[in-house]
């Protein structure tokens, strides 16, 4: 899989006590082409949510975990009224657990950044972008930067449940 176009994460954010993992198979939009509505809370993150271009890449974060890496499939920001998510982008996912694994049981990001904290808001964060991203840049930059962090993963050995 060439990753040379992953250079966002995102962290979902649950609401409350909510234990829920967002955006399994079973809750997406078309779910045999693995194709979902990514979800900003607030219309006023519209500026952040347009950041991706089409066919970019992206992490995305929960409790701390790897689930998913989404490709966006257009540009567009589209609003959602009906629900307490104001906007979304529509994204296909390359890569997420299979379907009745344990999500639980997927590795701390830790093991997969190279070190603890990565993202705690909800907003799509670039990884090239150095004076943002301080953790990222500050353990991969001696290694060889963004580059040699999209050449290292091999997300089928992460995904090993």
């Amino acid at each position: 899989m060439d990753l040379s176009k992953l250079s966002w994460i995102k962290n979902v954010k649950h609401k409350g006590n909510d234990k829920a993992w967002a955006y399994e198979t079973s809750v997406m939009q078309i779910p045999e082409a693995r194709i979902f509505c990514l979800n900003w809370r607030d219309p006023k993150d519209n500026t952040n949510a347009e950041k991706p271009l089409k066919d970019d890449l992206m992490l995305l974060l929960q409790k701390a975990k790897v689930t998913h890496l989404v490709e966006f499939v257009d540009n567009k920001v589209y609003e959602n009224n009906s629900s307490e998510w104001g906007i979304y982008r529509v994204v296909k996912a390359l890569w997420m657990p299979p379907e009745n694994s344990d999500w639980e049981k997927l590795p701390h990001q830790k093991d997969f950044f190279g070190f603890d904290y990565v993202v705690g808001d909800g907003a799509a964060h670039n990884l090239a972008e150095e004076n943002k991203m301080h953790q990222f840049h500050q353990y991969w930059d001696k290694q060889g930067g963004l580059k040699a962090f999209q050449n290292q993963l091999d997300l089928q050995k992460y995904l090993r449940l």
